[in-house]
């Protein structure tokens, strides 16, 4: 594989962005399209994407962002997909299918920023206890006095 940009076939419905100053490709994806993209980029012999080093949420003014980092090992390649979700419905597809690593990514990103992973297999808190209330990464987050007055101890 050339270390021209990559193409994705057009039935992925992805946009390229651009490329970072490390040669790392950022390629939106939209949510409906995103397990059938990273199996591709998985399983294609042109592509094999076969590492998932990290998933993360971003919160912007005005969405979501799941930003995927993916590698393949073969052609020593970097690969950054980014999903936008609605604020009021910040659900996008599991891909724990595609890549194991992805269930305690997706897991994390649930926890901190309430992003439900659909089709999970065990879509719970990790970080944070099971009873805590909200989701601490988001922009409107706010402490209450309870939580203000454990951390000050």
């Amino acid at each position: 594989m050339s270390k021209s940009n990559l193409v994705i076939d057009e039935k992925f419905q992805t946009k390229m962005l651009k490329k970072t100053s490390d040669d790392t490709e950022v390629v939106q994806v939209k949510p409906e399209m995103l397990m059938e993209t990273a199996t591709y980029l998985k399983m294609n012999e042109n592509t094999q994407f076969d590492i998932l080093f990290s998933i993360s949420g971003v919160d912007k003014p005005e969405h979501f962002e799941v930003v995927y980092h993916l590698f393949s090992t073969t052609f020593n390649r970097k690969l950054m997909l980014k999903s936008i979700l609605d604020k009021a419905n910040p659900e996008i597809p599991s891909i724990s299918e595609v890549y194991s690593a992805a269930n305690w990514h997706e897991r994390e990103t649930y926890d901190l920023f309430g992003i439900i992973f659909s089709n999970h297999p065990n879509l719970e808190r990790i970080l944070l206890p099971k009873d805590w209330k909200g989701y601490p990464l988001r922009k409107d987050y706010e402490l209450d006095d309870e939580r203000l007055s454990w951390n000050e101890r």
